[in-house]
This record gives C-alpha cells, sequence and structure tokens, in this order.
C-alpha cells in the first residue's frame, strides 16, 4: 500500500504548472482506467503511474487539477476535458 502523508500531498498540489519542465510530468495519454478495481486500488495505480496526481501531462499539454468539496467526480471532469481535447476545442 502506498503511504503519502500530509506534506507530500500539499507538495504535490503545489506545483506551479507555469514554471515546471513539462518534460517531466508523467504523460497519461494513453493511461486506462480499470473500473473493475476497488476504488483505493484505482487510486494507488493513478499515484503509481502519474507521481504526481494534480499536475501531469497529455501529450504535449500540461494539466494542473483542483479539487473542491462537493465538487464533480475527476473521471466525470477527464472525460469531458478529454472529449473537448480530442475534438479540437
Amino acid at each position: 500500500m502506498i503511504m503519502i502523508t500530509i506534506e507530500q500531498l500539499d507538495a504535490m498540489k503545489s506545483v506551479d504548472l507555469r514554471t515546471i519542465n513539462k518534460d517531466v510530468l508523467v504523460n497519461v495519454q494513453d493511461f486506462q482506467f480499470d473500473n473493475s478495481l476497488s476504488k483505493q486500488e484505482r487510486v494507488k495505480r493513478v499515484i503509481e503511474r502519474t507521481k504526481n496526481p494534480y499536475c501531469f501531462r497529455y501529450g504535449q499539454l500540461g494539466v494542473k487539477i483542483e479539487f473542491t468539496d462537493g465538487g464533480p467526480a475527476l473521471g466525470d471532469l477527464l472525460t469531458d476535458f478529454f472529449l473537448r481535447k480530442k475534438s479540437g476545442l
């Protein structure tokens, strides 16, 4: 099991996309979610693969995600984002 401290999460959240070298970010363009896994296992895999679930790359596009209490599900937001990106918007 991956153990992440509050300090590590805060450091992940605080990455400034404007100043980071996008080449060091993990490219998630071909990332596949396995919905047959438990939520805990999916979270674990996202962290293992992205190294930072708040800041990553999709192709050459840097992406920074922020969460709000009571907001829409991340999966829904990412699906909408990638569909818009694929359609050229």
